[in-house]
């Protein structure tokens, strides 16, 4: 966790950081997926730009898990520094009114991870969504779900190994991810695991 922190937050010279936590949360699901009997038969489609819309890639959300007949199952979304709000829990309804996904997380590395004031809206607003439509959203900080999920793995040191292979894809077919991303996190875990 101490590295990703510091993989996630360091002020780089180059764009691009708000990708990290994405890659991070895409690779466990890798594991997850394969690992978890709620994703048994369920697909984790490729990670699209960061950059493009979700509307214009088809996608509910920065990471999409689907069911085999390609219907949604889950999605999350992730911010990075940006306090979830209200608005940002209907704008995540507004993706997936029309499908049958039944869990969509919200997760953001900001501290507190929502917005102040906007605890009660944001309450309510999960709670009008799971009676109108019954997909269950989840608000939380992205660290604590990535410390939870790292907990469910049988050998959560797998994890460093999909990121860092991740984060090299990435880099080639995106220009999101720079080579400052990855040598620092080469830096990183060599300093910590080898």
């Amino acid at each position: 966790m101490e590295s990703l922190k510091e993989h996630f937050f360091k002020k780089y010279s180059v764009s691009g950081a708000s990708r990290l936590p994405v890659i991070a949360i895409y690779s466990v699901y890798s594991i997850l997926l394969r690992d978890l009997k709620r994703y048994n038969r369920k697909i984790l489609l490729p990670l699209k730009s960061h950059i493009a819309s979700d509307k214009k890639s088809r996608d509910i959300g920065d990471i999409t898990i689907v069911e085999k007949n390609g219907n949604f199952f889950e999605g999350v979304e992730v911010k990075h520094g940006i306090k979830i709000d209200d608005i940002m829990v209907n704008d995540s309804f507004e993706k997936i009114k029309n499908t049958e996904t039944m869990r969509y997380y919200l997760l953001s590395t900001a501290k507190p991870n929502i917005k102040e004031g906007e605890e009660d809206k944001i309450r309510k607003s999960i709670n009008t969504i799971r009676k109108i439509h019954g997909c269950e959203i989840i608000v939380n900080g992205l660290m604590n779900s990535l410390k939870y999920y790292l907990r469910l793995l049988a050998n959560p040191s797998e994890f460093i190994e999909i990121y860092t292979k991740n984060l090299t894809e990435d880099f080639k077919k995106t220009t999101e991810i720079k080579r400052e991303h990855i040598d620092t996190w080469e830096e990183t875990i060599a300093k910590k695991f080898i």
